[in-house]
């Protein structure tokens, strides 16, 4: 048997302190990385324990057989499995010691392209300490490779811009595995990140099809990250309406179809544009919001049928495209009736108006043949608090509110509705708005101006006084209204029957 003087002297010959350092490093490196990898990944200690292993083997075999020219060949291996056992031991205890520690923590995740940098980064390092060890320095080796290194340069030049990109990719993280993006104006470039390597990115499309993209076209390319700054996408689908259903109402339908899609999100809301009127009829834009993007078509397509639906049952027909002109024959006869119907309409719609009770019936059919039927939308300022106007507005169908320009904003006097009349002063007198009217519901209005009453008071000069009256009475009324007077006074009456019966004559020189 051996005694430990004979295996002091086997390995004194073949062992420098260095290597003994060495080992004794290399197995506590083993033993630690044994220990915080899971184990579900043991195996991966096994490369380096071999090394290892084989390190101390060739260390034995050199020790065991006499001096000869192989010495130093046997030594140089032993160092290189010594150094690359450490190298990847190190690698292994940063891997699960610090990167994989994250990933369970949830914190920033190092890419792969970086592990791999820190990876070579060891083993470059382990190669310089082993050409110091065979006594090369790596200084002039450089040196004296600089036309090689030039060479291989020219040579990768497309392989190293894609290397660069990559570390520039991963340095910045414009997007990260998972991730949506889009790299191109072309929508079918557009792809599931899946993964990042030294070359190049691998996109997985919407149809399931595997998209490999050079990092050096990604890093000149703008990409649009759909999975940034959250995962909500906003989407748009167009339909065309009938150019004769107000837009108010298409809104209305298209909003209340969107909304029950499953899959579009409630918090941002959809919303409604008219886009453009063409040839078909009126187009809308109907943008919304979703989620998961990889469903994108899907929830289109759920987006198109329910509009369709919702357009149905409300008896609306999306026009096709016209590529036939239709030849419509003109019936004077069916156009005088639909005219003489429409003008019956308005006649009774100002018969029930205070200012319009004097009239004869010729006078008010003449009045009526002129009045102008009006469409507003929602929320459209009609009169103006402050403008000059000649035109009387009543209302025929909708709502509307009363608004007055006061310090602190507009303030909210009154509502008008079906049957009711505004803006008789101006239309008398030519007086200024003294109020602002907004729809506050899709409204139709019968709008009489002073080029239709005109030739009315040039043919009855006497109806003035009693245009005068009437304003002054109501005038009065809604004056004593206001302060909570119960009757309002005659004398008050009288007189301003007198001021507006002045103005109306200037106003119409009569």
């Amino acid at each position: 048997m051996p005694g430990a003087d004979d295996v002091y002297t086997l390995f004194s010959g073949s062992v420098t302190p260095f290597m003994a350092f060495g080992f004794a490093f290399g197995l506590a490196l083993l033993l630690l990385v044994r220990l915080i990898v899971p184990p579900t990944c043991k195996s991966v200690v096994r490369a380096p324990l071999l090394m290892l292993l084989g390190s101390l083997a060739l260390a034995v075999v050199e020790g065991l057989l006499p001096p000869s020219d192989m010495d130093q060949a046997l030594r140089l291996t032993q160092q290189a499995l010594l150094l690359f056992s450490i190298a990847r031991s190190l690698y292994l205890a940063l891997l699960y010691g610090i990167f994989e520690s994250r990933r369970r923590t949830r914190s920033r995740v190092f890419s792969g392209i970086f592990r791999d940098v820190v990876q070579v980064g060891m083993y470059v390092v382990a190669v310089f300490v082993l050409l110091g060890e065979a006594g090369v320095e790596p200084g002039s080796l450089l040196t004296s490779s600089v036309l090689l290194t030039a060479v291989i340069g020219l040579s990768l030049q497309d392989t190293l811009g894609n290397l660069f990109a990559g570390i520039a990719i991963q340095v910045q993280q414009p997007f990260e595995v998972g991730d949506w993006i889009q790299f191109d104006e072309d929508p079918s470039k557009a792809g599931e990140v899946v993964e990042i390597n030294w070359r190049a990115t691998r996109l997985m499309t919407i149809d399931r099809v595997e998209v490999t993209v050079p990092n050096n076209t990604l890093a000149r390319a703008a990409i649009r990250n759909f999975s940034r700054p959250t995962h909500a996408v906003r989407r748009q689908v167009r339909v065309v309406a009938p150019m004769a259903t107000p837009p108010a109402r298409v809104h209305r339908l298209l909003a209340e179809a969107v909304t029950e899609v499953d899959g579009v999100l409630d918090e941002p809301s959809p919303d409604i544009q008219t886009l453009d009127f063409n040839e078909r009829g009126v187009e809308y834009r109907v943008r919304y919001f979703l989620q998961a993007y990889d469903q994108r078509e899907v929830i289109d397509s759920r987006v198109r049928d329910r509009i369709w639906y919702a357009l149905r049952r409300a008896a609306l027909a999306i026009p096709p495209p016209q590529r036939t002109v239709t030849m419509i024959e003109h019936n004077a006869a069916s156009a005088q009736l639909e005219h003489a119907a429409q003008i019956v309409d308005i006649e009774k719609a100002l018969a029930r108006v205070t200012l319009f009770a004097p009239l004869p019936d010729v006078l008010l059919h003449e009045v009526a043949m002129h009045t102008e039927r009006r469409l507003y939308a929602p929320g459209e300022v009609v009169i103006q608090q402050g403008d000059v106007g000649h035109e009387l507005f009543i209302v025929e169908r909708g709502a509307l509110d009363v608004l007055v320009d006061v310090h602190d904003g507009m303030e909210h006097i009154a509502s008008v509705g079906v049957g009711d009349v505004f803006g008789e002063m101006s239309l008398m007198t030519g007086a200024e708005r003294s109020a602002t009217v907004r729809t506050t519901a899709e409204s139709t209005l019968l709008v009489v101006s002073k080029e239709t009453l005109q030739p009315v008071l040039e043919a009855s000069p006497e109806l003035a006084e009693k245009f005068s009256q009437i304003l002054a009475a109501r005038e009065a009324a809604l004056g004593d209204h206001s302060r909570g007077s119960m009757a309002p006074s005659r004398e008050r009456v009288e007189q301003r029957s007198s001021e507006l019966l002045t103005r109306i004559r200037e106003f119409f020189s009569i």
